[in-house]
């Protein structure tokens, strides 16, 4: 069953993929990213509420997706700040973090005054922070999968492999092989045998994928780039499940049979967007 599903859900985004790049703009890819992202933040939102903090949750759910949507507005053509003196150089990487860094510093300010406001100032410590946590792990890190998007499909599909392959592969050659636990405090069943086993299929998805999609860059590159962000993908696991162990959840929610929440299939491409990024863009 859990083969079935992630073949279907690779099968879907693909199909989305191919529909995202026959329109002008892309705007599914914005559309399905994004769904997923605000989808996520309510989920870790949600792990933080099992704990009894108080997230204002709707609002920064709602603040990311605002943010979501100038996104587009500004790398689409023909939409309405495109080409304005508002919209910054977002091709540069200079350009895109002045305006990720705008756009998050202005839904701060928006989620402080409202804390101020509403909520008992005695619990602003742990609710500001889980609040802002939110913001900062999905839109803050998730952002980077536009900006890789801007440099062209082919290398979003190779970074998104080598992300779910070496999942994908941690998790069979932990199953086969594993034998030493890897974190048994956060993640029991996860092994040093699965995680090299992910590791070697992240490596062969680069060298794979990127020739086969016609992905510019040396064998060496490509090898490099899928050591470097299999090895993230695999911590950003390890960081989740830590979340949803702190909360006593076994899953970050219910909406994907046999994987849990979105959160849970996001996870690991989460974290590394920024290193494959930054890879991409030094190369």
């Amino acid at each position: 069953m859990r083969i079935v599903t992630g073949l279907s859900l690779v099968a879907g985004f693909l199909l989305l993929v191919w529909l995202d790049s026959r329109l002008t703009g892309g705007p599914i890819f914005h559309v399905l990213i994004g769904g997923l992202l605000v989808c996520a933040l309510i989920e870790l939102c949600g792990l933080a509420e099992r704990q009894g903090h108080q997230p204002i949750k709707i609002l920064a759910a709602a603040l990311v997706a605002v943010l979501i949507v100038l996104d587009y507005a500004q790398r689409a053509p023909g939409t309405p700040l495109a080409g304005t003196p508002l919209q910054f150089p977002i091709a540069t990487r200079a350009g895109f973090y002045a305006t990720l860094g705008l756009g998050t510093t202005a839904v701060f300010v928006v989620l402080a005054v409202v804390h101020l406001l509403t909520r008992d100032p005695l619990r602003a410590l742990p609710d500001i922070s889980v609040t802002i946590l939110g913001i900062v792990y999905v839109w803050g890190l998730g952002a980077h999968v536009f900006a890789i998007r801007e440099l062209g499909m082919a290398y979003v599909l190779v970074y998104l492999g080598v992300a779910k392959l070496g999942d994908a592969g941690a998790y069979f050659a932990g199953i086969r092989l594993g034998r030493h636990p890897l974190a048994p405090r956060t993640s029991p069943k996860k092994t040093i045998e699965g995680a090299i086993g992910g590791l070697v299929v992240s490596v062969a998805a680069a060298l794979l994928l990127a020739p086969a999609l016609h992905a510019e860059g040396s064998a060496t590159f490509w090898a490099v780039f899928g050591l470097v962000v299999g090895a993230v993908s695999q911590i950003g696991d390890l960081v989740e499940s830590a979340l949803k162990r702190s909360a006593g959840a076994k899953d970050s929610g219910g909406f994907i049979p046999t994987f849990g929440g979105i959160l849970d299939v996001i996870d690991s491409p989460l974290l590394s967007a920024p290193v494959a990024y930054w890879l991409l863009a030094a190369a």
